[in-house]
């Protein structure tokens, strides 16, 4: 008897361990306490040990610009100091901008499969290597159950990519076989941000998810609102940070989580949706606002340091680059500010609203709803060029050295970044609305009807 009483004990035990990771795989409620258990590498401790550093200039300029204001306000204050503290405050824009260069620099050289980001760095050149030169010729192709929105994201064996069909997919990048897959609440429409071996994705179920990306397994979840559509999770050192959309009850918001326990750190109310992504730069969260504004938050406690007022929403994802930041407005306009004042630089006028772009060789390059891929100047604003396609375009371009591949409707296509001029293009049976990622010569993206593609440089 005692025997058979421990065998059933044990038989137990092992049911509800069973059912707790069953749970875990559809994406259950996991304890308050669950949290994530990482060795994170020497390569990340640099990059949040200099991004600590930015955060700390950062405050000092904010105190600064504060200090500023107060002494413009009172007619005592002598005008020497006020220009001896506008000098200084010159300065240490620079020092901040400088240190936020150091952290893209470690990033670039020993961080290459640290996705913190949609697009993974704050000016979306995410690229670098030899040429991906069209024609690309067909590699892979794996099919699931419904389409793909979101782009993907890439550790040194698998792609990483969350589709319609509820589920997050880890794609061997070598065949595109599944390496494993799990199952969530809601669609993915959003980019996942991968850290520290750790997969963070919002769903239009209203989670979020700390996935592992060594074997799928769900470490949290925890529900934030109504739904998470288009903004993909930011991760700057302990935090993650997205927006969130709710359509029906106004209560979208920007919401920051623990990154070890999915526990709410933050939350600023917008009272609107929020599909933007947060772009991170100069130890600030850039995001923009479907209440016409782009906030620029301080990542551990969500305060504004500045915001900026458009005449419409702000739907579209800031891009960041050496102290200017650019991003469009559903006004149609592209504005390029001061990225740690917000004051404006140039506005260009386009003929339709773009979702985002990519800064690179002292150009923003974005397509647009108006149906025209844009070269614009990032010194003057002007238009180096435009190339008009057949459909409205909701992806980001990619940029490989010196060729633009964008897609348009159903269409990839691989211009020349300083003419524009048409190198090459291809038409598939669906239509792409994922932005493009490429490694040694291989790009990956999804279809909206469930295909998602490695495409092979015939150059390689």
């Amino acid at each position: 008897m005692k025997i058979k009483s421990a065998v059933l004990t044990i038989f137990m035990c092992v049911s509800m361990l069973g059912l707790i990771n069953l749970t875990g795989c559809f994406g259950g409620q996991p304890e308050e306490e669950s949290s994530i258990d990482i060795n994170v590498s020497e390569d990340i401790k640099e990059m949040e040990n200099l991004q600590n550093q930015v955060k700390e200039k950062s405050v000092t300029l904010q105190k600064m610009q504060q200090d500023l204001k107060t002494k413009k306000a009172s007619s005592k204050a002598p005008s020497a100091e006020v220009k001896k503290l506008e000098q200084e405050i010159a300065v240490q824009q620079n020092e901040v901008v400088q240190a936020s260069k150091k952290v893209s620099v470690v990033k670039a050289e020993k961080g290459k499969y640290v996705s913190s980001m949609f697009r993974m760095v704050s000016s979306h050149d995410m690229y670098s290597g030899y040429n991906v030169t069209p024609p690309l010729d067909f590699k892979w192709k794996f099919k699931a159950i419904a389409g793909f929105k979101g782009s993907p994201v890439m550790d040194a064996e698998n792609i990483y990519i969350g589709a319609m069909d509820n589920t997050l997919y880890a794609l061997d990048k070598t065949s595109g076989v599944p390496a494993w897959k799990t199952p969530v609440q809601g669609g993915i429409s959003s980019t996942p941000a991968l850290y520290g071996g750790i997969l963070y994705v919002g769903t239009e179920g209203g989670n979020m998810y700390a996935v592992n990306a060594k074997d799928g397994q769900i470490k949290w979840t925890k529900k934030v609102g109504a739904s998470i559509q288009g903004s993909s999770p930011a991760v700057i050192g302990g935090v993650v940070i997205a927006g969130v959309f709710d359509m029906n009850s106004a209560d979208g918001k920007i919401i920051a989580l623990n990154r070890l326990t999915g526990a709410v750190m933050w939350e600023k109310k917008t009272g609107v949706s929020v599909v933007s992504s947060p772009c991170i730069a100069n130890g600030l969260v850039y995001i923009g606002c479907s209440d016409s504004n782009l906030y620029t938050l301080n990542p551990d406690s969500g305060t504004v340091a500045w915001q900026y007022t458009a005449t419409k929403g702000i739907n579209s994802s800031p891009v960041e680059s050496e102290g200017t930041l650019v991003f469009g407005s559903d006004d149609k306009k592209i504005y390029a500010v001061n990225s740690l004042n917000g004051a404006v630089k140039w506005a260009f006028q386009a003929e339709g609203w773009i979702t985002s772009g990519v800064i690179k060789d002292g150009a923003f390059f974005c397509g647009s709803k108006d149906k025209n891929v844009y070269a614009i100047s990032m010194a003057s604003g002007k238009l180096l060029w435009k190339y008009p396609v057949e459909y409205g375009i909701l992806s980001t371009p990619l940029v490989i050295n010196t060729i633009l591949y964008v897609t348009a409707g159903k269409e990839l296509l691989a211009l020349d970044i300083k003419t524009g001029e048409k190198k090459w293009s291809t038409v598939y049976d669906s239509r792409i609305e994922c932005s493009p990622v490429a490694e040694d010569g291989v790009m990956y993206f999804g279809d909206t009807e469930s295909n998602f593609y490695a495409l092979e440089s015939s150059a390689k």
